[in-house]
């Protein structure tokens, strides 16, 4: 079953690449490791926007993770294909909430799980959830990712 299959099974369809929005490459590869830029969430062509804590609860920053997640996978399939992914070795997820807000690690679960759905459990990234006070465009989660790549 390919990854595409996998993920069709899994009940997710990959939305279409996000392009660079500045002086960047999405997506680099150096040796057997592939480097993914932080993108954001997009759901029907559009950015989501919102602030964790405030106007989003911790259930919809988990789908904004997911939703991310997805569109690290699109941009892996544009580039190289996610058959020649091996793994995901790591990934380091920002989380734009209010200043009291404690459950980054349960947000970034959202994209965990789906990684861990994919590729198995048995190949679980290392990963760092961290609050920031701001992201681009008002995002509310940011993901930056490591991926190796089939030898």
């Amino acid at each position: 079953m390919t990854r595409i299959e996998k993920l069709r099974e899994l009940g997710y369809t990959l939305p279409p690449p996000f392009p660079a929005l500045g002086s960047y490459a999405v997506v680099t590869t150096e040796g057997p490791q592939v480097f993914v830029s932080g993108l954001g969430p997009v759901k029907d062509g559009k950015l989501v926007r919102g602030l964790v804590g405030d106007d989003m609860t911790l259930a919809e920053a988990q789908d904004a993770a997911r939703l991310t997640m997805l569109m690290i996978l699109a941009s892996l399939e544009k580039e190289c294909g996610l058959d020649r992914i091996a793994r995901c070795l790591r990934l380091t997820v920002y989380v734009r909430a209010v200043p009291s807000f404690e459950a980054h690690p349960k947000v970034a679960d959202g994209a965990s799980d789906l990684v861990r759905d994919l590729f198995g459990a048995d190949v679980l990234p290392a990963r760092s959830a961290l609050g920031v006070h701001s992201l681009p465009m008002g995002i509310p989660v940011e993901i930056d990712s490591i991926f190796s790549l089939t030898g």
